[in-house]
């Protein structure tokens, strides 16, 4: 669509030069023939700007269409939901961690709770973890003995191990959780005395300041792994900046259509004990996990 805009806006301007270019002539020459062949050219011009312009209705009636339909099978899916996942994950323990700058959909915690999981801890790393404030990059370095030559990406890493033993409820993390919070960088909530059997990592970034994945991320799921819990790396279908390819190097489940209800029932599954790579973007193996049958009826 917005090549075809392009276009027909290119088009618009030649009318206007070639507009400029028959008064100027019809004034400098004193025969017809320049007129006359501009004027065959914007005849043909129009010919084509009116193609496109039809071409361009039906586009947008084709998406429009096609829309429609993306969003009936989406209410399709959400129908299904609830028989597909109740009950598959009780007594299930997990942490969100959100690392990117997207929110926690709705939909994947409805999904959680439908599944019999409960969230007892969400995580938020926020906007000061890209250090732009030279202040608050000297007061990490001095919090963790660190020199002045530490580089951000070392920082981010800290502070990762620290999330992620605040996480594991570690002993003496107090003291570090409070400075965190303290200076913006990272948001706790909920209990973390409880063990978890697993953690949901929510990736991915629209802003590029906000793309810790390599940093950030990595040192929470490496710290994750030498533990022992299991991780879920999830993204929105949209995000500009997908982590997905990062996740998948560490050997986690992914599911890079969080927003809707494939993608939440896929990471219920996966969750279930079906690890993998789902969803619609080129890092995904397999749209969705293979379905249970007896949740659908068959036998």
């Amino acid at each position: 669509m917005i090549d075809l805009r392009y276009h027909i806006a290119s088009i618009v301007a030649v009318f206007l030069a070639l507009g400029l270019g028959i008064l100027i002539g019809s004034t400098i020459v004193g025969d017809n023939v320049l007129v006359n062949q501009q004027k065959k050219m914007i005849d043909r011009l129009e010919e084509q700007f009116y193609v496109l312009r039809e071409r361009e209705s039906e586009l947008v009636e084709s998406n429009e269409y096609k829309n429609q339909i993306i969003g009936n099978y989406e209410n399709y899916s959400r129908a299904m939901l609830p028989p597909l996942v109740r009950d598959r994950l009780t007594d299930y323990k997990v942490a969100v961690v959100v690392s990117g700058d997207s929110e926690i959909p709705a939909g994947m915690l409805n999904a959680l709770s439908v599944a019999g999981a409960e969230v007892v801890s969400k995580t938020v790393a926020l906007s000061n973890l890209n250090f732009s404030d030279k202040n608050l990059k000297q007061d990490v370095q001095k919090f963790y003995g660190l020199d002045n030559n530490a580089g951000r990406d070392t920082l981010r890493q800290y502070i990762a191990t620290s999330v992620g033993h605040i996480m594991l409820n570690d002993a003496e993390t107090g003291g570090t959780k409070d400075f965190l919070q303290k200076m913006n960088l990272i948001k706790f909530s909920g209990d973390n005395s409880i063990p978890v059997d697993g953690v949901i990592l929510v990736g991915g970034a629209n802003n590029i300041a906000n793309l810790h994945v390599k940093s950030f991320d990595q040192g929470l799921i490496d710290i994750l792994t030498v533990e022992g819990i299991r991780i879920f790396g999830v993204e929105t279908k949209d995000v500009k900046y997908s982590f997905m390819p990062q996740y998948q190097e560490n050997n986690i489940s992914t599911i890079d259509n969080i927003d809707f209800s494939p993608g939440q029932i896929s990471l219920v599954l996966a969750m279930e004990g079906e690890p993998g790579h789902y969803g619609v973007k080129p890092s995904a193996q397999k749209f969705m996990p293979s379905l249970p049958v007896e949740s659908i009826g068959g036998r």
